[in-house]
């Protein structure tokens, strides 16, 4: 019995040190990521937030609401459940949320293989939101990167259905982002840095196909073009070959495709 209670006592302790440590490094994460987006446009005074999962816990870190995006940094982000509810006691817990961690909880919820989220109110990105528009992919990187369009994902009454149907839409296609009307867009990734990547780059393709629209119409890629495009993206790289040996192909990459086709059977809740 003594023993048995001090293993649980033991696992118990060890569990907790791996939350602490797990928590340590995602606000690095976060801050850092922060940071880069700042420096990049993608998140300014207008508004933007980045979260972070933290591995193992139904929990995350947001940036705050209320202080200027320069002051951001590891220990005032503020730590959450997935109600959006702050964890009191913890560094940052006297400060408010950001307005869309809730949002960003119930996606965390809702799927498992989110590990990092950011709203991006950047300018260009702003402005299809404010037209409610979807991107069209209308150039050759867009394609390679999304296999398509950034879609619209229409307002939702509740943040909890708003995050179903960001998940749903992100989920059932290729472009780890979406434009919510009014809001900006929404980035997700595997990880904080994947996430700031995506955003980070849909700003600069918002910009450059919103510049475009004002000389024209902008003509989206044919659809055929769109795939060879995506999937070429994806083809694993050769390998080296060695001397004297005949080339060899690397089958050790996984599509994009294919891994998408996995996320979405570890959506929960």
């Amino acid at each position: 019995m003594t023993h048995g209670r001090d293993a649980e006592l033991r696992e118990r302790y060890v569990s907790g040190v791996r939350t602490e440590v797990a928590i340590a490094r995602t606000r690095s994460d976060v801050a850092a990521a922060h940071a880069e987006l700042v420096s990049a446009g993608a998140i300014h005074a207008a508004g933007g937030a980045v979260s972070g999962r933290i591995p193992g816990a139904d929990l995350f870190v947001v940036t705050p609401a209320g202080i200027r995006v320069q002051d951001v940094a590891p220990e005032n982000l503020v730590l959450c459940d997935f109600d959006g509810a702050v964890i009191a006691g913890t560094p940052g817990s006297k400060g408010r949320p950001h307005g869309q961690a809730r949002l960003h909880g119930h996606v965390y919820a809702f799927s498992s293989a989110i590990g990092g989220i950011v709203s991006s109110a950047a300018p260009y990105t702003s402005a299809w939101a404010a037209r409610g528009e979807s991107i069209p992919c209308a150039l050759a990187t867009i394609a390679e990167e999304f296999g398509g369009p950034v879609p619209l994902v229409p307002e939702a009454g509740s943040d909890e259905d708003a995050g179903r149907a960001l998940t749903d839409a992100l989920l059932g296609g290729r472009a780890p982002v979406a434009i919510l009307p009014a809001r900006g867009a929404i980035a997700v990734g595997s990880n904080v840095d994947d996430a700031a990547r995506v955003a980070s780059f849909t700003e600069e393709v918002a910009r450059i196909v919103h510049l475009a629209r004002d000389h024209g119409a902008v003509l989206a890629l044919p659809q055929d073009e769109i795939e060879r495009l995506y999937e070429s993206h994806r083809a694993p790289t050769p390998e080296p070959a060695d001397r004297g040996a005949p080339a060899t192909h690397s089958h050790t990459s996984r599509s994009t495709t294919e891994e998408r086709s996995k996320t979405k059977t570890s959506t929960s809740r």
